[in-house]
């Protein structure tokens, strides 16, 4: 996005969208109890909105001004996802949430391995992003579909390859993270999956 006047239009085009799933995302945020969370790529900060009632210590960071701009009520950061400038083992959780499927294979890479490296052992990562399959609904499809089409050329490419990549299920390396919940959103147009970093 890059002005403010876009970020708060990309807030009010989605928000009825995501609102339900922001609100399921938080619960089960809450049901594992972090004392610290990182909302990397935290956009105009509404996941952490969601949080701030809690005792949960919040972080955000995103790379746009124009974002961080509407997200300026939280504790949040101007940061490259892909080299997050925080020391090793910092949070207790880590959250991505749609922004994966926006980026080229070789940054979701980079922005795993940073998420990876700062958080502590034993520290959950959560992820929600699109799974767009034969089990998606139609109208889930055709509206996120045209969402990502209307962000843009590049944005859109990005979308599709990592769809047809097979999203989550090919990105995540299994080495350093294992799976111990998914959870399937939005007209099975989204998957949340709660990942725990392997001790090193």
């Amino acid at each position: 996005m890059s002005n403010y006047y876009l970020a708060s239009l990309y807030d009010f085009i989605l928000y009825p969208f995501l609102n339900k799933t922001r609100k399921q995302t938080a619960k089960i945020i809450n049901q594992l109890n972090p004392e610290s969370l990182i909302d990397i790529c935290c956009g105009t900060g509404n996941q952490l909105k969601h949080l701030s009632h809690t005792k949960i210590k919040l972080t955000g960071i995103d790379n746009s001004s124009s974002m961080l701009g509407a997200a300026k009520h939280y504790n949040c950061f101007k940061q490259d996802a892909r080299k997050i400038e925080f020391p090793d083992k910092t949070f207790d959780m880590a959250l991505i949430q749609l922004a994966l499927h926006e980026k080229s294979i070789e940054d979701q890479q980079r922005i795993i391995h940073e998420a990876y490296r700062i958080l502590k052992d034993s520290g959950h990562l959560v992820v929600l992003d699109y799974q767009i399959d034969s089990k998606t609904s139609r109208s889930a499809k055709n509206i996120i579909t045209f969402i990502e089409f209307l962000a843009g050329k590049e944005h859109y490419r990005h979308f599709k390859g990592y769809n047809q990549s097979g999203g989550l299920s090919k990105l995540i390396d299994a080495n350093r993270f294992y799976t111990t919940r998914t959870i399937h959103l939005a007209g099975k147009s989204m998957v949340l999956k709660i990942y725990q970093k392997r001790e090193e």
